[in-house]
């Protein structure tokens, strides 16, 4: 009895004194370095966000995220739970979100389905999480980034994001996209790019049913495009190519090698002849672990970190990032990332993060392109100077009409484009909330 006093009363010690070091802790994070995140900050005090009780909410969930040790401490936890998973099979399914749920993957029984463009067969897994079937069908509840939540696969020290094909997800980016060519009117020829997800080319046959195919629905969305829409098809160049480092093991992106194979299928579907790699001079940065270390925690990733390749341009360039209207000049290839823990894939378009962007090159072409992407798109962009005299970019997710233009359809008639790619990586595909936002830039009036 006494023993359960005394261990009531240390661990009352322990929550007090940590409790009041938290209080006295005047500097308090502004992001996890451990989960790439940005944390909450304290809410300020007013008097209608207590009656509402938002400011209840908003402070604890600030202290929560801002407790003393707390990167540390998820550390441990994290590292309990791996110890604690029991390792049925040679891979685990993590749902990534603050918490995360470690389940084991059955192997199935039958290995006949060689070929990662077939459709294998259903399967679900253990604890009810349902994991469908390649064929696209639609489904209510995508698997994306934008919920928060994150389905993946870690196998041999990889992450690998699962996808589930959402039909009225892939209808709406064609809807978007058909608009924009309705609203530019034809007068300049627009191209799409998407870029699969690695889980598309890692040798998963033995784990059937565990993400759709990505090709299938690459190919229905094309389907659904106007006629004057040219799509780019990355996605057979890339699968050449599967088993070189076009995918990184720590990160969702591609690498900027699988950049330039996608590059390559955009100058080809062009009809021009792409640069070959062997002209650039590269520049390599260790030790890695980007976004799906983040989410995973995985100790098998963090004992494999990435190295990025990055690929210095040899054309003469003046890159500017406009914010509003203000305007910084930064580097393709932006050094100063390199050194971050988390963030060194903003190594590529000095984060890309700018209201919108214009790359300027000692070419005297013409050719004007405007680019809208996601962050696939960043590693992408450097492979176009060569081909263009200048480059626009925009990411729906920065951009703002704090511009002279009303909509995009203004920006490309005031700047004299002559071509439009989107680039966007397929969980964007399938988020709602990404192409509303694309939509709001050719809707605003």
């Amino acid at each position: 009895m006494k023993r359960l006093q005394l261990d009531a009363i240390a661990f009352l010690f322990i929550i007090a004194v940590l409790g009041v070091a938290n209080i006295i802790n005047v500097n308090k994070p502004m992001v996890s370095e451990m989960e790439n995140r940005a944390l909450k900050q304290k809410p300020e005090l007013k008097m209608a966000t207590v009656l509402d009780g938002s400011y209840f909410s908003d402070y604890t969930e600030y202290y929560s995220d801002t407790f003393i040790l707390r990167d540390r401490l998820l550390k441990i936890s994290n590292n309990i739970q791996q110890v604690l998973f029991i390792k049925e099979s040679d891979v685990k399914i993590i749902v990534s979100d603050k918490s995360k749920e470690y389940i084991n993957v059955p192997k199935a029984t039958d290995d006949k389905n060689e070929d990662n463009k077939e459709n294998p067969s259903d399967e679900t897994i253990p604890t009810g999480t349902s994991i469908p079937s390649s064929t696209p069908t639609p489904t209510n509840n995508p698997y994306n980034e934008g919920d928060g939540v994150g389905y993946w696969v870690v196998v041999d020290g990889k992450a690998v994001e699962l996808f589930k094909f959402n039909k009225d997800n892939f209808d709406f980016y064609a809807q978007v996209l058909n608009k924009y060519n309705q609203k530019i009117g034809g007068k300049v020829p627009i191209y799409s790019l998407i870029a699969p997800t690695n889980s598309e080319f890692v040798q998963l046959r033995n784990y059937k049913g565990i993400t759709d195919s990505q090709n299938n629905a690459i190919a229905y969305l094309n389907s659904k495009f106007s006629e004057e829409i040219t799509a780019v098809n990355a996605y057979d160049v890339l699968n050449e190519h599967k088993d070189e480092y076009i995918y990184f093991r720590s990160d969702h992106h591609w690498t900027a090698l699988g950049a330039y194979y996608a590059y390559t299928a955009f100058m080809e579907t062009k009809g021009e002849e792409p640069i070959t790699l062997d002209q650039y001079e590269t520049v390599t940065i260790n030790n890695f672990l980007g976004s799906t270390y983040a989410k995973t925690m995985d100790k098998s990733i963090e004992k494999n970190p990435d190295i990025i390749y990055a690929y210095l341009p040899f054309v003469n360039y003046k890159y500017e990032k406009y914010r509003y209207y203000q305007c910084f000049d930064a580097d393709i290839i932006d050094m100063k990332y390199a050194d971050t823990k988390l963030d060194k894939y903003l190594v590529f378009l000095s984060a890309g993060d700018g209201t919108w962007s214009k790359i300027s090159t000692e070419n005297t072409n013409g050719k004007k392109l405007l680019v809208i992407k996601d962050s696939y798109g960043n590693s992408f962009v450097p492979f176009l100077l060569p081909h263009y005299e200048e480059i626009y970019v925009i990411d729906p997710r920065f951009y703002d009409f704090n511009t002279s233009e009303k909509n995009i359809a203004d920006f490309i008639e005031s700047k004299g484009i002559n071509e439009v790619l989107f680039v966007n990586y397929m969980e964007n595909v399938n988020y709602r909330e990404f192409m509303l936002s694309l939509e709001g830039l050719i809707n605003n009036e």
